[in-house]
């Protein structure tokens, strides 16, 4: 009985990988783009804007933006590097002032840190 059983179970372990394979990357973040490759493969995500910010508190920051490591006072393109924080990068070039967000989609709020430190020490969720 188990060997009638065993190509059956072999066959919907094969189709269930291949059906998996089609389901988008769940940890792929938000708004990255994809290229497809000739064939209908996919090649990777296409490097566009910043993807590491690096803060050095005694020396200078750096980013690495669309591909590219650069540091502050650094140059990507025509665009000089004035500034990098955690939230953006500031370059400036002949059209002006650019202000890179870091995480456009997300905005940082500032929490209540009395009720934030009560919960911890009570274990209330209130």
């Amino acid at each position: 009985m188990r060997f009638v059983l065993l190509p059956f179970l072999l066959a919907i372990l094969l189709g269930a990988g291949s059906a998996l394979a089609q389901v988008p990357d769940p940890t792929r973040p938000a708004g990255v783009l994809v290229v497809p490759e000739a064939g209908g493969s996919v090649a990777g995500p296409l490097e566009s804007g910043v993807q590491t910010v690096i803060l050095r508190p005694g020396g200078k920051s750096a980013a690495v933006i669309n591909g590219q490591y650069v540091e502050v006072g650094g140059r990507i393109g025509d665009k000089k590097v004035l500034k990098i924080t955690e939230s953006e990068i500031v370059l400036k070039g002949e059209s002006g002032r650019e202000v890179i967000k870091v995480t456009p989609a997300i905005e940082k709020m500032p929490t209540n840190k009395a009720a934030a430190i009560k919960r911890r020490t009570t274990g209330n969720t209130e």
